[in-house]
């Protein structure tokens, strides 16, 4: 099934594994991810990445351990006691037993989303809400048009703005632990 024309929502996760394409199901309702996202948007990944990546590596020196990883899309997220399936563009996980052959199944410790002119309102509204309920401690959304980032951080099951950054500045991700620049 390959789902040309939506009818009706209420679509499960049983649903989407017979879809052809890359899907997001969220709560029900289907997005499609195509096309596929710009090579700027994709410059963007790339670098905030490698940022994340760095600053996971330098902490590891530092302390000797860690287990974080970032993680790119496309890659499914499962978040627990939900019928639904994100396709965020970076995650970063600090429990491997939550990274499984499937995608991530379970809360990662920080989710990325890139705004495109496609996908920015479902960004900002429907899977902030779904990453606030579901408990994922820290939500950044970056605006490459904008070129600035938002930082929400999880206080009292609420998003709270942790910071807003310009493009060139540090953003302390992880509680503070992991400073990168964005860009």
């Amino acid at each position: 099934m390959s789902l040309p024309e939506l009818k009706h929502t209420g679509y499960t996760i049983a649903d989407w594994k017979t879809w052809e394409g890359r899907w997001e199901l969220i709560h029900g309702v289907p997005y499609a991810m195509t096309p596929a996202p710009s090579p700027d948007h994709q410059r963007v990944s790339f670098r905030i990445q490698m940022a994340i990546n760095n600053a996971i590596e330098e902490a590891k020196r530092k302390s000797g351990s860690g287990s974080c990883e970032v993680l790119s899309a496309p890659l499914d997220l499962f978040l627990p006691g939900e019928e639904s399936v994100y396709q965020p563009d970076l995650v970063v996980v600090c429990d491997p037993t939550k990274i499984t052959n499937r995608g991530i199944e379970g809360v990662p410790d920080l989710v990325v989303e890139i705004l495109s002119p496609s996908t920015a309102s479902k960004d900002m509204a429907k899977k902030r809400w779904s990453y606030e309920g579901a408990g994922v401690p820290e939500y950044l959304i970056v605006d490459p048009d904008e070129q600035f980032g938002l930082l929400l951080r999880l206080e009292g099951g609420r998003y709270e703005e942790a910071a807003r950054v310009d493009w060139g500045d540090v953003v302390a991700l992880l509680g503070g632990k992991l400073p990168i620049t964005l860009a």
